[in-house]
């Protein structure tokens, strides 16, 4: 991919700079979850713009019923609302441990059905759109940032005009780079776009404080480079330096390494192998 065509994305997504839409745009939009974004940015009426505005409209509906549906119970939406417009893949719920089985129970009653039921995840899903009920979130059943930390960041916030719960700008960033580098082990633009204009002061301090200084830096570092044309984005981690990373921070500090005994309980999980082949073989997630 041509070193000129990112270096447009990322103007496109953090300048609002329209840009010229060719299929190789499109996809590089659509890797980085950045597509309806740059839709909107060059004013494009097709189809695809179109099919981006109506999964947005059904995600914001979720968000809507889920808002609702929690009132009450200690929850917090986490990875939903960003500097920049997009389509959440899923729609991710940070609850209180014991509450977590109530708010299960509630969305239940509204016809929304359980996939899966991990330690410190429960997903569900409805209409096509999956929620994520996390008490801490974690990759691979092991806990990277407690979920404590988070619900006490709680604000009220806008999600295209439905005021829902959630964590404050600061934080939102700290668990942008933490998702990035220890969940996914892969930094898109929309990372780097949300760590850069959310980017100050006070999250910095925050950052450093969470000890995720480094992996603030590996996010902000892949969108330089790739502006310059040595590195694309999605940018893909090596898998043995993203396992490295992911225990080193579980390991050293003893808030997450309670959740080891879990993370070694998944490798006997029958979805462990297949999980680990779509891990391997993943461009962007």
């Amino acid at each position: 991919m041509p070193g000129n065509v990112m270096h447009s994305l990322v103007r496109a997504v953090v300048l609002d700079e329209p840009i010229n839409l060719g299929p190789d745009v499109v996809e590089l939009a659509r890797l980085n979850k950045v597509l309806l974004h740059v839709l909107r940015v060059a004013n494009h009426d097709g189809e695809l713009r179109v099919s981006q505005e109506d999964s947005l409209r059904r995600v914001i509906n979720i968000v809507a019923e889920v808002e609702d549906a929690l009132s009450g119970i200690e929850h917090a939406f986490i990875k939903l609302i960003k500097p920049i417009t997009y389509v959440p893949a899923d729609v991710d719920v940070l609850v209180k441990g014991s509450q977590a089985p109530l708010a299960t129970s509630r969305l239940m009653t509204l016809g929304y059905k359980v996939l899966v039921h991990e330690p410190y995840t429960i997903t569900l899903v409805k209409n096509g759109v999956n929620v994520d009920l996390y008490t801490h979130p974690s990759a691979a059943n092991l806990v990277y940032i407690r979920g404590e930390e988070l619900l006490n960041s709680r604000v009220e916030a806008n999600f295209n005009g439905v005021r829902v719960t959630s964590i404050n700008e600061d934080y939102e960033v700290a668990l942008t780079v933490l998702h990035a580098i220890y969940k996914e082990g892969i930094v898109t633009l929309n990372d780097s776009a949300t760590v850069f204009k959310w980017l100050n002061d006070d999250s910095l301090k925050l950052c450093a404080r969470l000890k995720c200084i480094h992996a603030l830096g590996l996010t902000l570092n892949a969108m330089l480079l790739s502006i310059e044309g040595q590195l694309r984005l999605p940018y893909k981690l090596p898998m043995g330096y993203w396992a490295v990373k992911l225990l080193g921070r579980v390991i050293g500090n003893t808030q997450y390494t309670p959740s080891i005994l879990q993370g070694i309980r998944r490798i006997n999980d029958p979805r462990f192998i297949m999980q680990l082949v779509n891990r391997i073989t993943r461009i962007s997630y």
